[in-house]
Parts: C-alpha cells; sequence; structure tokens
C-alpha cells in the first residue's frame, strides 16, 4: 500500500485479486473531523469500488457518503459494518489526485475527509436518497445550460516583444521536459504577460496534456476568463463558486470524462480532476483572495505549485508585484525568474504625481461653492478636468466601501457600532439623498439611508436619532466609494460615472456590463475598491487617481507595506495601456514612506529590498514560518481562559527537551491576545502566533499541541489553525 492507506496506481491488480475474499475491508475518508479513514466490510454482492469512488455507508446512527481510499487492513477487536452501496462505476476523484489531497490535509492540519469536501462540487457527498437519485439521473448526461462565458476578443498579434519570445522559449521547454518546473514571470503592468499564458497553453494541449488557469475572482478577471475562451472554445471549462450547483457538478463532470482540457477558474479550481496536468498558471500571483480565509485555510498559490509537484507539470506565477516570498525563492533558485520589462508596442509606464496632502487640511481650503470635496486635491480636480476634457477616462481608487465610515453622537459621544461584531457601522446612502459637494461631516444619515455591518452583513435602517441622548444631532465623517462616485457626479453633470465595488455590483453579470462598458468607452469615470486592480486592460483610460493612498499602510498586518505596494503599483498599471501615455495622482498623508516613494518610481526591485530587510530582523516570512492558533466562542472569558492555557502549554512544550523536530530550531510563542477584530459574528477572538525560521520547528510544536487539544480546547471553543497565514485580523 502507499503512503496514506490509498492504493498506489500499480497496486489496482493487486487490489482486485482481493475482490475474490468475502472479507474484503476498504479504507473510506468521511467529510467529519477525524484525522484518519473508518474500515468497512464491502459484501461479496456488491461491485468492488475502485479508489476515489463514492459509496454510502452507516456512521454512528445516520449514513454518509464517503470515498473510497483503498483496501484496508482489519483492526484488532472491531465489529465492523458494512457498506451499504456503491455510488460510482467510475471513481468520481483520479486515483492519481488522493496523494494530493492527503498532503493537503496534512500540511494544513485539517481532517482528509474534509478536504475532500472542499475538493467536490456541492451536493455530490450528500447522503439524502432524493439527491443522490437527482444527481444520479441527470449525471453528466442531461446537462443544464452551460456556464455564460464573458465575450472579450483579442486577435492574436502578429508578433511577440522580445521578452515574450525569451519567455515563451524558456517555458516551452519546461513544458517539454515533462517534469516539475516553477517559473515566475515577473513583468510590468501591460507587458503581455497574458499572451505567454495563452501560448504556452497552446504548447501544453499540443502535447496532449491538459492545463489549468487560476485567477484572483473570475467576476473581476472578465477579460482573462473571456481571452482564453475566445483561444480554446472547446476545450475550455470554469469552475467558480458563482456557478450553480447543478452547473458545477456538470463542469467537473465534463473535466473527469476528459472532454475539457483547460480549465480557468479560482482557487478552489486547484482542486480540478484533470487528466495527465501538464502546465498550471496563477494569474496575478500576489493577489489574497487566493488564501481561504475559513474551514480548510489554504493558500490557491501554493497548492497550485505543489500540485504541479505532485503531477511532473510547469507551474507559471504571474504578477506585475510578486509576493515577496515568490521573489524570494526565485532569486535563491527554487523558481525560474523571468523578467518582463517593458510595456508591449514600447509604450511607456504612466508618469506618477505624489500629492502630499500633509498641511491641506479643511482650514486651508477655500470656502465657495466651487470648491472641490475634502477628499480631492486640487491638483487631481484640475486633473480631471483636462482628462475629460479630452474625451479620455479616468479611474478614481479607494479600498473603501460606502458613503460615509463613521456615524456618532456629537452630543453624547456615542458611536454607532455593530452589536454582533463591535465594529463601526457604515452608512450608505439611498438612492433619494442629494451628494453635499465639499463636507466631510454630513447631517444625519437620513430616512432613506442604511447602515450596514461589513463582516457580518447586519442591517439597519439609518436613524436620525441617537438611540443615547435620543438627539437629532447625528452626524457623519470619512468617505467610501459610494460618496466619491456622488461627488462626481454632482462636479462633473455631464461625465458618465460608475461604481465597480460590491455594494455597487449585484451579479457577476452586472459588474462584467460595467467592466465591458468602460473597456468600451462608454463610461468616462470610473470609481472602486481594489477590484479594480485585478488585471483589467482599459485602452482609453489616461488617468488613474489614487485618492487615500496610504489606508492600507494603517493595519496592523507584518506585510501591511507590501499589500500597500502592490495595489498602488497594480492601479497605477492600468493607466497608458492604450496608444495615449498615462498619468497617475498619488494623494497621500505619508509621501515619504518607502512603499509610496517604490510605486512612484515603479521599483519593485528597491521595494524588495527594503522590505525584507525588514522582516529578516523580525524573523517573518520569507525568513520565518508562521502558524496562527485562532480561538473562538460567545463566552469571551471562556475563549480567553482557552488561549491562556494553550500558549502556556505550547510554551512547555516548546522548551522540553527530547521532541522530535527541537533540531529543526526554536519555536516563538507569541501570546495570547485578541484578535485585532476582537469580535466577529458574536463570537470572541483570541490568538497565538507561532514563529520559528524552521517550517520543520513551528509545524512540530503546533502537531504537539493539537495532540492534547482534547484537554484544553472545551466544547464551547472553536480552534483554527492557519497555516501560512495570509492576514492577522
Amino acid at each position: 500500500m502507499a503512503e496514506g492507506g490509498f492504493a498506489a496506481p500499480g497496486e489496482n491488480a493487486a487490489v482486485r485479486s482481493r475482490a475474490l475474499r468475502e472479507d474484503l475491508l476498504l479504507d473510506i475518508r468521511v467529510p467529519i473531523p477525524i484525522a484518519g479513514g473508518l474500515t468497512y466490510r464491502l459484501p461479496p454482492a456488491l461491485p468492488l469500488p475502485q479508489p476515489g469512488s463514492r459509496v454510502l455507508i452507516p456512521v454512528g446512527p445516520r449514513r454518509m457518503v464517503g470515498v473510497v481510499w483503498g483496501v484496508a487492513e482489519k483492526p484488532p477487536s472491531a465489529e465492523l459494518r458494512d457498506v451499504e452501496r456503491v455510488l460510482d462505476e467510475t471513481p468520481l476523484l483520479p486515483e492519481s489526485l488522493l496523494p494530493f489531497l492527503e498532503w493537503t490535509a496534512g500540511y494544513y492540519f485539517y481532517p482528509v475527509g474534509k478536504v475532500i469536501a472542499e475538493a467536490l462540487p456541492p451536493g455530490l457527498l450528500s447522503a439524502s436518497g432524493r439527491r443522490i437519485e437527482l444527481i444520479r439521473r441527470a449525471g453528466p448526461r442531461k446537462r443544464r445550460s452551460p456556464p455564460r462565458m464573458p465575450h472579450w476578443y483579442s486577435s492574436r498579434p502578429a508578433s511577440l516583444t522580445g521578452e515574450q519570445e525569451a519567455a515563451l522559449r524558456c517555458i516551452r521547454d519546461a513544458v517539454a521536459s515533462g517534469s516539475f518546473r516553477p517559473i515566475l514571470v515577473h513583468g510590468v503592468t501591460g507587458s503581455g504577460k497574458t499572451e505567454v499564458y495563452l501560448q504556452a497553453c497552446e504548447e501544453c494541449l499540443s502535447r496532449g496534456r491538459s492545463a489549468l488557469i487560476l485567477v484572483p475572482e473570475i467576476a473581476m478577471t472578465a477579460q482573462a476568463v473571456g481571452l482564453f475562451a475566445d483561444r480554446f472554445p472547446d476545450e475550455i471549462t470554469v469552475l467558480h463558486s458563482g456557478l450553480t450547483e447543478g452547473q458545477r457538478r456538470d463542469q467537473w463532470y465534463r473535466i473527469r470524462q476528459g472532454m475539457s482540457r483547460v480549465v480557468v477558474g479560482t482557487r478552489s479550481a486547484v482542486f480540478a480532476p484533470l487528466p495527465d496536468l501538464g502546465l498550471v498558471v496563477v494569474d496575478e500571483e500576489h493577489d489574497p483572495s487566493y488564501k481561504q480565509e475559513e474551514k480548510l485555510r489554504y493558500h490557491g498559490r501554493d497548492l497550485a505549485v505543489m500540485r504541479a509537484s505532485f503531477f511532473g507539470a510547469t507551474v507559471i506565477l504571474g504578477s506585475a508585484t510578486p509576493a515577496v516570498t515568490s521573489y524570494h525563492h526565485a532569486l535563491r533558485g527554487r523558481y525560474r525568474l523571468i523578467l518582463l520589462r517593458k510595456r508591449v508596442a514600447e509604450r511607456a509606464l504612466p508618469d506618477v504625481d505624489v500629492v502630499d496632502r500633509r498641511g491641506r487640511g479643511k482650514k486651508t481650503r477655500r470656502r465657495s461653492a466651487a470648491a472641490p470635496p475634502f477628499w480631492m486635491t486640487e491638483i487631481l480636480e484640475r486633473g480631471l478636468r483636462e482628462t475629460l476634457g479630452r474625451g479620455e477616462q479616468a479611474l478614481l481608487f479607494l479600498n473603501r466601501r460606502g458613503f460615509a465610515t463613521h456615524v456618532f453622537c456629537p452630543a453624547c459621544g456615542h458611536v454607532f457600532r455593530c452589536p454582533r461584531c463591535d465594529i463601526g457601522l457604515t452608512w450608505h446612502r439611498g438612492s433619494g439623498q442629494q451628494a453635499r459637494p465639499g463636507k466631510t461631516s454630513g447631517a444625519g444619515p437620513g430616512p432613506d439611508g442604511l447602515l450596514q455591518c461589513h463582516y457580518c452583513g447586519l442591517q439597519s435602517p439609518a436613524l436620525p436619532l441617537c438611540p443615547r441622548c435620543r438627539s437629532q444631532a447625528v452626524r457623519t465623517s470619512g468617505y467610501g466609494t459610494q460618496r466619491i462616485a456622488a461627488d462626481l457626479a454632482a462636479m462633473f453633470p455631464d461625465a458618465r460615472v460608475a461604481r465597480l465595488d460590491r455594494d455597487a455590483m449585484g451579479s457577476r453579470e452586472r459588474m462584467e456590463r460595467v467592466l465591458l462598458d468602460f473597456h468600451s468607452g462608454c463610461l468616462d469615470v470610473l470609481v472602486g475598491t481594489q477590484m479594480v486592480a485585478k488585471g483589467h486592460d482599459f485602452p482609453g483610460l489616461t488617468l488613474v487617481g489614487i485618492v487615500w493612498a496610504d489606508l492600507s499602510l494603517n493595519f496592523p498586518e507584518y506585510h501591511a507595506a507590501e499589500r500597500t505596494f502592490q495595489l498602488l503599483g497594480q492601479v497605477a498599471g492600468r493607466a497608458g495601456r492604450g496608444i495615449r501615455p498615462g498619468r497617475v495622482i498619488v494623494q497621500t498623508w505619508l509621501p515619504d514612506h518607502f512603499a509610496i516613494e517604490c510605486a512612484r518610481t515603479h521599483d519593485y526591485a528597491r521595494f524588495f529590498e527594503r522590505e525584507t530587510a525588514l522582516r529578516a530582523g523580525l524573523g517573518y516570512p520569507p525568513f520565518g514560518r508562521l502558524i496562527n492558533l485562532r480561538f473562538s466562542g460567545r463566552n469571551g472569558v471562556l475563549v480567553a481562559d482557552t488561549a491562556l492555557r494553550t500558549a502556556e502549554t505550547a510554551r512547555r512544550l516548546a522548551s522540553s527537551p527530547g521532541r522530535q523536530w527541537e533540531a529543526a530550531g526554536a519555536v516563538e510563542v507569541m501570546g495570547p491576545a485578541p484578535a485585532p477584530r476582537t469580535k466577529l459574528k458574536d463570537r470572541y477572538r483570541w490568538q497565538i502566533l507561532l514563529k520559528s525560521p524552521s517550517l520543520a520547528a513551528v509545524r512540530g510544536l503546533c502537531a504537539d499541541v493539537l495532540e492534547v487539544r482534547s484537554g484544553l480546547v472545551p466544547s464551547g471553543v472553536k480552534l483554527d489553525v492557519d497555516v501560512d497565514p495570509s492576514s492577522l485580523l
């Protein structure tokens, strides 16, 4: 038997030969929180299921659907139960995918049965007899309407740049080798990375192998998806959470049956059952959307690299602003580094003007009806007027939703906060209210507004009375994208202004329509959050305004500077990609910060040098490895006490001699401490951070702590393990 209990490809004959025995036992993985599998007896009347097939089994008082992992040895003195039904004639999960799922479960300290549940489309592990029969009857034969593909057409370029040609030669050699080859493509915005991906995919298909293309979010990368659909119309399948359950199952079966050799999807598509995988592309590899922050807390980029390793495939990580860890690996030879330093057609990178907002407060602004709103400097106002006057397009970026971000009562000091999350509520103005240009603090929200929590989704009417003192003087301050768009509509009544954020976009189709309208020139100004920074190509866009450049620098994260540099670089890179030059205006109160200065000069190398110098001294990635243990529950005192006892145990284990991982290195136990977002969705949150230069050491200590978790964590407290956390909030 192969490691993990499943049959290796060469063992099928041995497995089938054992079918002649009446006491054949199966190792079955079930989506419940247990480390390994369960053993069941296969009755002689049932067909022999292959590894990766689903079976219906009794688990305690209920029935569940599990996945066969292989042949099991009979446990000593155990009373075994029988498999009730074999659900698949052919395995739903390819046998070659099982070791990868086993590795994923081990690395992220997550039950393998629940990893399978994350990998499969919804409904396929349902034990409902009605659901089983419905799926069996529908199967892949009576398929529903396929998911709609975004329509983006682009002719194949007559020739590639010299840098693109060199990149493709390297990638073609890697694909031809038939072995694991990791490549980081660091190309400036507009350098033609997507065309390199497309032609690399053609090379892979020509060799009879399949390709997996990962994008951060389907709705925000409609152009990339559309380009692949246009180039490979008969080969492509999409996988993402925006599909219906039936569509996701149909797409899965289509891939499993070999009807599609190109899969484009979000992070969950890393589990797609592609045969003979030869190429994996992770577009915008730096994007935080690749990290799943609940249940199985995996990173899609990291799993993409590991899947390519398991299947002997080439993996391409592409970005204009690579993750610091990825670039670190490339400089040390773990990845092959390919540089695309120039834009296609010799187009120049946009000029970037940094506007120092210090000393430009309300008192220094002219008091006239024509004055621009507080959030807009005169330089940005002038740039907008000139751009619109030339018939060109502008984009304004602010990574904050809503109209006003702070609602308070000046009479008694009461702040409107979410009772479930202890987070300030954001005012979303109703459609019937008019903007008040030039004011940073407005009157009460009014009866047609809405107060909303951006974490749990709680909504309440924007009542004009203070609930504490009954004052009618409730006021608002701060601003978000809704306020920006409203002020622009009032300042430029003839301009066609649209918003791109989660509030304005009710559906994926609506979002794609806004992107297509802006791309085709039907809109003049687009206001958006980080959605506008995800790889879009707008040929008519010449001005980008970054309203508050240092906003993300204020977050208590070790990688806040990296996130800021990436956002600024990506948003700035939207400008000047057509025939007309671009300009970027960056408004900031921290013009001297190295992240903003390096973004101004498009200097990734200097940013990387400064950022890694800081992290090296503190032992943060890529110079150290992190595991975050997060405790949550409705009883705040119990959560805090559990975190405290677990931290004491972790420190004792870390200092105990004779541990297997002790020689790998020391582990620092940081905390416990309340999470920066202490209460979310009525649950109090505390955390412990394990940090070490050695992955083996930090994982070893984490495993030791989890071995004694039953004596540390009571039933009212939930413990989540986040390996390689991307956020500590």
